[in-house]
Parts: structure tokens; sequence; C-alpha cells
């Protein structure tokens, strides 16, 4: 096993629960900003036509035809997604299975760690790959750009809510008690920049201003009940 996966694996396991508090005292401010991205998307929803269309049709297909019969691609996705974590914590992939309906598996060399578990939950893999391609397409693009871009964005949402539930093996390998507070506070921030990007908000990061206020009181309160 690379010595420095070995190294990564340690330190998000000391992190865990540290990031799992903090996750829990940041969760009311990031969603309370997000309120504040969908009030900006409302009131400029003349910018994110292509996005809003491409939003909708892929939620009306996700719907009409049910997530079973659009899974395969999912699958992929999903699994990619894990791959791409390891990589990046620095395992080596040694194996990569994704099916419609046998599900899907990805082999790595060690023990691996909660970030690989879980980034299908939070990372918009799809959404990344799209944002890039539209920061090289041309201008004349943009609009299709748009609307694959609301492709994914709804796909992220959709297959989220859809894989997040308590027989999900990865997690409850990591454990609810972590995974309830970082997914809502990561998706939250997740989505919140993908919806200012998304329709051209006045910065992409404007909205987390709004994270202060509720994060402190919310923790004074958390201090305040556990002191109590």
């Amino acid at each position: 096993m690379n010595p420095i996966a070995r190294v990564f694996d340690r330190l998000l396991g000391l992190l865990k629960w540290p990031i799992a508090i903090i996750a829990l005292v940041l969760a009311p401010g990031l969603l309370y900003a997000l309120y504040f991205v969908f009030r900006g998307v409302a009131s400029s929803s003349g910018s994110c036509v292509p996005f809003l269309v491409g939003a909708a049709s892929y939620s009306i297909v996700w719907f009409a035809l049910g997530s079973r019969r659009i899974g395969s691609w999912a699958t992929l996705e999903h699994e990619f997604t894990h791959a791409l974590f390891a990589w990046a914590t620095f395992h080596r992939v040694v194996g990569f299975r994704a099916t419609m309906r046998g599900g899907g598996h990805v082999r790595y060399v060690g023990r691996g760690n909660w970030l690989i578990a879980i980034a299908p939950y939070f990372f918009p893999t799809l959404s990344l790959l799209a944002i890039t391609v539209l920061t090289w397409a041309p201008g004349h693009h943009l609009v299709l750009g748009g609307v694959a871009l609301g492709v994914t964005v709804a796909y992220h949402a959709l297959s989220t809510w859809s894989g997040t539930h308590r027989h999900q093996t990865d997690l409850r390998e990591v454990g609810w008690l972590f995974c309830t507070p970082f997914l809502i506070a990561a998706n939250a921030f997740v989505f919140g920049l993908l919806l200012s990007y998304a329709c051209g908000l006045r910065s992409l990061t404007a909205h987390l201003n709004h994270v202060r206020g509720p994060s402190v009181a919310f923790f004074h309160w958390l201090v305040h009940l556990v002191a109590g």
C-alpha cells in the first residue's frame, strides 16, 4: 500500500469527528445561505432559462421513467466518483464494475477512508465536468451548455436524494451520526455554488456571507444546551 495513502487514511480518521462538529455548526448557516441563492435565482430567472429547462427536462424524465430505468449511467458516475476520491487520496484502483441491475463496486489497494465512501453523495462529478467544458466552450454554445449543466445538477440532486437512505451500505459503513451533519452541510455548500454559477449571480460565494450569523447563533444554543 502506498505510504501516502496510509497517511491520508489516518489523517482523515483523526479529523472525522472534528469535521462532523464543524459541519453540524455550519449546517444552519449554509442552509440559510442556500435560501438566498434560491431567492437570487427566482429574481433573475430570465438569465437562468437554459439551466432551468435542462433541470426540468431531466426531472420530468426521471419521474416519468423511474430512477431504475436510467440507473446504468448513474451507477457508472457513482462508482467513478468513488474511484476519483480513491485516486485523490493516493489509493491505487484495481477493480471497477458498474451495471444497471447488479449495482457497482470499486476495488482499491488499502483500507480506504470515509471520504471515498461518501464522495458520491455530495460531490457533483458530472456538473464539474460540464462547468469545465463550459469554461472553454465558444460563446454561441453557452445556451446549450446551460441546458446540459441543468441536466447534471438535477441528476446530482435526484440521484443523491434517492441514494441517501438507511439501507445504503456506503453510509452505514461511515455511520449516520457523521453522515447526517456532514452531507447536509456539504450539499448546501455545493448546491449554493452550482446554482450561483449556473445563473450568473453576482458572485459565486456572495451567499456565504449569510452563513456566519445563523451558525454562530446555533453554536451558542448548542453550547448552552450541553452546558445546561
